[in-house]
């Protein structure tokens, strides 16, 4: 199988960047592959992944830089997801979202339900789940609408109260749904992420029903910046984390050191 020399060249200066924290220059490259390929060939290179929109150049002298583009390209080909996440130490998390400047919510899986809609003598609306319940002002078209609604998720619930504008009952679920928080770490960091009041939203556990996979990049978050869903086990309980940051952090180093010590 030939070797697509372009990815693999910049693959070799993403992870120098992950390492190093500062450009890095053809000849630098040229020691760190071995001389598997020669510096005059890394220069050229170095043009095409500049003029591909994966490279930068911060200083006309100086190295080069992957781009937020390459980056989320990267984390994209190199994170997976297969393997059950396990963590036994808050403690030990704590210090490894400060290490690697990621913020972190862990929230308890709601698989609850919605069992029931009932009208209670045209005064309240009764939504029932299996071990909550929540109670509105009646109105029949809310009543009505709901009624069509019985059998889906609570998650599935606050997603639609969101886009059809039922906001009482979307109170309710966050509440409910932040009563639910298992951990919370770096909230500092949302701050940085979000420069205005959207930085209310990643403080949501609610927040990770709007990613549809495990990753996600604009629009849920700033330009350089992702987010990461995973399905984890926290002691004995079944949990989801959502953790967000820079696309410049190492993510596969910082996901392995969760597995190797928390």
């Amino acid at each position: 199988m030939k070797t697509n020399k372009t990815e693999l060249i910049l693959n070799y200066i993403i992870e120098a960047y992950l390492d190093e924290n500062e450009p890095i220059g053809s000849a630098e490259l040229g020691l760190r592959m071995d001389g598997m390929i020669p510096a005059s060939t890394i220069r050229v290179y170095f043009k095409k992944l500049s003029d591909l929109g994966s490279l930068k150049q911060l200083h006309v002298s100086g190295g080069r830089i992957p781009t937020t583009k390459a980056m989320k390209h990267y984390w994209s080909q190199r994170l997976s997801f297969k393997d059950e996440l396990a963590i036994n130490s808050l403690g030990n998390l704590s210090k490894i979202l400060e290490n690697f400047k990621i913020y972190c919510i862990i929230s308890g899986i709601n698989s609850e339900i919605l069992e029931e809609v009932i009208n209670y003598s045209h005064k309240y609306i009764i939504l029932n789940f299996k071990s909550c319940e929540f109670l509105l002002k009646f109105d029949e078209k809310i009543y009505n609408f709901l009624l069509n609604l019985v059998g889906i998720g609570l998650d599935e619930l606050y997603t639609i109260c969101s886009q059809v504008g039922l906001s009482e009952l979307r109170t309710k679920i966050g509440l409910f749904k932040r009563s639910n928080v298992l951990f919370i770490s770096n909230k500092t960091l949302v701050y940085e992420i979000y420069r205005d009041d959207k930085f209310e939203m990643l403080l949501d556990p609610s927040f990770s029903s709007y990613m549809s996979s495990n990753l996600a990049y604009e629009p849920l978050f700033e330009r350089s910046y992702m987010g990461v869903k995973r399905d984890i086990k926290l002691g004995d309980k079944n949990a989801v984390m959502l953790c967000a940051g820079s696309v410049y952090e190492d993510w596969e180093k910082f996901f392995d050191t969760i597995a190797e010590v928390a």
